[in-house]
């Protein structure tokens, strides 16, 4: 140690020692110095050397001056250590002090041993929770005494019988300090004791009382372990199978309902701890593993399964498999069934697996080959075949796994039969999912067509001949067959003239018809004549309907119905529907609920209107009370619209029959008489057209529902929806009073009725047959009528539509006028529409045309004509 800068202030000791060495030099120096002094002054002439003595001296000096000055200064630093470690002394007491007291505030048990496991510090929590150990802890006690004291003192739970065992275990738990550990007491009490090693060796414990936290703990586990048993009570009653466990004697420890139920016991009869009555339909056969059946006294199969538990106790589970059972048998009766047609047929069937293995083979399949059934299947093709019969069914075979069927010619050499030629068939099994699960081989002897063909080789030239006589009559068929084809297409062009024509002649003297009827029922006021003009009337109506349905059908099959897919709101038609039909069944006592969805399909607008107007005339027609739903809603398929009423119904048997033409069901003829059973026929072909799918159930007495399921539409393509046809106020006789009204017809029995109809409104009518009479009528007429209604077809060609602009011409201004038809194709509508004029169907309905007639008379009320 060379100087104080190498020493540490704050190590007393080596200040110590190092002062002391000080000394000691300084000690030395001293002598050293006493003696160079007097050697200097007794010897100034020895030799010529006292200058030299000197200078040492001098040295000396300046040596003994710098040591002083270093051990001054060590004796500063001593001085200085001194009171840091005063200081540090204090501040130790009162760090200590505090200690204390927090030990002594801390709420659990505390000790300290030093490195010689020696008790250095405890609080009064330490001894509180050891009070058999109060009068024997004190400081400096080995931790050896400690838990000498603890175990004789009984206060250990696990000492008792066992103290050496426990000393052990504690002093290794000691030595370890890495954790904590449970300390239970004999009292009932638990303590969690807490060690950690100190930095210089020793251990810190802290010990706390978890009584309370451990007997919520079992209080929690056993709530739990209750919950848990409930709930395996509870999912063991629920399961379908019977469930039994017994102990190594038999004896029931646990069961459940279902085992009572296939038992044939009441629950009561069973106890715990006792063997299964006798009278149970279940045999034990235990403790042996595995399963058996057995077949109770009430019909049930049962499969009962035996399963050994490792305490020697055994649990069995009851399944009933009756139906299985009785699919099993219904199986092999089929089977038999199946095999008694095949071994029966002339031909060698079979079928083979996706793995090439067969499955199946009929008798005549096992005789060719002259082998027992059990040789074949369950054999591969390969090795019941051979190589030489299977290499050449090969391609075929893996055509038939790829799902390719295939008919091919096959030589069979098979001595113990005559057959030698052959035709086979492979058709591939394909399941529901797609995939080629095997196989059928269908082999069908050709022998004697092959040997017949030598004696049709012989034949050849007869056969060439009869071939060229055969040609020759098949080109005559030929161009039979092209005629015929040319005469269906004209007939079929026919039948399309025909009933065009139909919708104007055969509705012209109905029309007529209508007309003159209605003019006499308003005549006619009370009495028969009353009576009979509506006895006509509804007669009419009837021949109206009928013969509208016809040619709606007509156009339907001829396919000159246009069909028009738009994206459209249902909810916007359903609604429109409802308003037109709610009074008509409000008429009958009905009442109509309207369940509009928001939803955007696609589909013919017009289309879907009559479909579901024809639903909702079959409810109005059925239907004596109660409610009828028009409504929709979303299906995985489309949207499922429809009509529910609560009428009769219809018998599950007949369901089938309601959409052919003119079946009207003798469940319904007491209800409705004027049906002609074509609505649901006409329903199904515009569906057709559509290609939707209709949906009707029925509960016979309780109502049915007739409905169509819908495509889902784009919200974005959503045009604007059809224009409704405008609602025309009916016109009292006031407003018809001395209306002139131009009547245009080619028909004369027409202008006829609609004049006298029109006279009996009080109106005008001025008849006339095409546009000369017209423009002569009006040439003579002092002003120009009212009103023109004019028939679109009339004689020479001309069209209602080219007369009203020939009297615009001549007029010099616009008159409201209407275009009365037969025709409904949409090229006459349109043409209509774009002329701005009304349009009025054949035959006219009297208060449709007098609706009309006064509509257009307001709206010619302001012109002044």
């Amino acid at each position: 140690m060379d100087s104080a800068a190498d020493i540490n202030l704050a190590d007393k000791p080596a200040l110590l020692q190092y002062i002391a060495l000080l000394e000691k030099d300084n000690a030395k120096l001293r002598k050293i110095n006493n003696a160079l002094i007097y050697r200097v002054e007794s010897g100034m002439a020895d030799n010529g050397n006292s200058f030299t003595i000197f200078q040492v001296s001098a040295e000396l000096e300046k040596r003994i001056q710098e040591r002083t000055h270093a051990l001054e200064r060590a004796i500063n630093d001593l001085k200085t250590s001194n009171i840091a470690l005063e200081e540090a002394r204090l501040v130790a007491e009162q760090a200590n002090n505090r200690l204390g007291v927090a030990v002594d505030t801390i709420a659990d048990g505390f000790a300290q041993w030093d490195q010689h496991d020696r008790l250095v510090r405890f609080n009064q929590r330490f001894v509180d929770l050891q009070p058999a150990l109060r009068r024997h802890v004190h400081t400096g006690m080995y931790f050896s005494e400690y838990l000498d004291h603890l175990a004789d003192s009984g206060s250990a739970l696990e000492a008792l019988g066992q103290a050496d065992h426990w000393r052990a275990q504690r002093s290794s738990l000691h030595r370890d300090s890495s954790g904590s550990y449970l300390e239970p007491l004999s009292d009932g009490r638990c303590l969690r004791i807490s060690e950690r090693a100190t930095a210089d060796g020793g251990r810190v414990a802290i010990y706390t009382d978890i009584t309370e936290i451990k007997r919520q703990e079992q209080l929690l586990r056993q709530q739990d372990q209750a919950a848990h048993r409930q709930l395996l009570e509870a999912t063991v009653n629920s399961l379908r199978q019977g469930i039994a466990v017994f102990d190594q004697h038999s004896r029931l420890l646990a069961w459940n309902h279902r085992f009572c139920e296939l038992a044939g016991l009441p629950p009561s009869t069973l106890r715990l701890g006792q063997a299964l009555p006798l009278e149970a339909e279940i045999p034990l056969l235990c403790p042996v593993h595995g399963s058996y059946e057995v077949e109770t006294g009430h019909g049930l199969v049962l499969e009962i399964e035996s399963c050994p538990m490792p305490n020697a106790g055994f649990v069995i589970t009851c399944s009933d498999v009756t139906a299985r059972k009785h699919d099993e048998r219904a199986l092999r009766e089929s089977e038999s069934k199946l095999r008694l047609i095949t071994d029966a047929l002339p031909a060698l069937i079979s079928y083979v697996d996706k793995d090439q293995v067969y499955r199946f083979t009929n008798k005549g399949y096992e005789d060719w080959f002259g082998k027992p059934v059990h040789e074949i299947n369950g054999h591969t093709l390969r090795d019941v075949l051979g190589p030489a019969l299977y290499d050449p069914r090969r391609h075929f075979v893996e055509q038939a796994l790829a799902g390719i069927s295939s008919v091919f010619e096959l030589k069979m050499p098979a001595p113990k039969r005559s057959v030698e030629y052959a035709q086979a068939a492979f058709i591939p099994h394909i399941g529901e999912d797609g995939a080629v699960h095997g196989f059928y081989a269908l082999i069908q002897d050709i022998t004697q067509t092959r040997r017949a063909e030598q004696v049709l080789q012989q034949a050849k030239e007869e056969l060439e001949l009869s071939v060229t006589a055969r040609t020759v009559e098949l080109r005559q068929a030929n161009t039979q067959l092209r005629e015929a084809i040319v005469a269906a297409e004209e007939a079929n062009r026919s039948k399309t003239r025909f009933f065009a024509a139909a919708s104007h002649d055969l509705l012209q003297p109905l029309n007529a018809a209508r007309l003159f009827v209605a003019s006499l029922a308003e005549r006619e006021t009370a009495g028969d004549g009353m009576r009979l003009a509506q006895h006509a009337a509804s007669s009419l109506e009837a021949v109206d309907d009928l013969i509208n349905t016809l040619l709606e059908l007509s156009r339907i099959d001829a396919g000159a119905l246009q069909v028009e897919h738009s994206h459209f709101h249902l909810d916007q038609l359903l609604r429109q529907i409802s308003i037109e039909f709610s009074p008509l069944l409000a008429e009958r006592g009905l009442s109509l609920r309207c369940h509009p969805l928001p939803v955007v399909v696609h589909t013919d607008w017009v289309l879907l209107g009559r479909i579901l107007r024809n639903f909702l005339s079959n409810a109005l027609r059925y239907s004596e009370q109660g409610r009828v739903l028009l409504g929709a809603r979303r299906t995985a398929e489309g949207v499922l619209v429809g009509v529910w009423d609560q009428g009769q119904g219809i018998p599950a048997g007949k369901l089938s029959l309601v959409f052919e033409e003119f079946q009207r069901l003798s469940e319904h003829s007491a209800m409705c008489s004027k049906g002609l059973g074509l609505g649901l026929a006409i329903v199904k072909r515009l569906a057709g057209r559509l290609q939707h799918r209709l949906v009707v159930r029925s509960h016979y007495g309780r109502g049915s529902f007739f409905g169509i399921v819908l495509p889902y539409g784009q919200a974005e393509s959503v045009r604007t929806m059809p224009r409704q046809q405008e609602r025309v106020a009916v016109s009292g006789p006031s407003e018809l009073q001395g209306l002139s009204v131009l009547l245009i017809d080619n028909e004369p029995a027409i202008l006829a009725g609609m004049s006298t109809l029109l006279s009996g409104w009080g109106c005008l009518p001025l008849a006339a047959g095409g546009a000369e009479q017209a423009l002569a009528l009006l040439a003579q007429l002092s002003r120009p009528p009212d009103v023109i209604l004019a028939d679109y077809h009339l004689d020479h060609d001309e069209r209602g539509p080219q007369v009203i602009r020939a009297l615009y011409q001549q007029l010099q201004q616009r008159i409201p006028a209407a275009i009365i038809t037969a025709d409904r194709t949409p090229e006459v509508a349109a043409e209509i529409a774009a002329g701005d004029w009304a349009m009025l169907t054949k035959p006219v309905r009297p208060a449709k045309l007098r609706a009309l007639i006064g509509h257009l008379g307001r709206l010619a009320q302001p012109t002044g004509c």
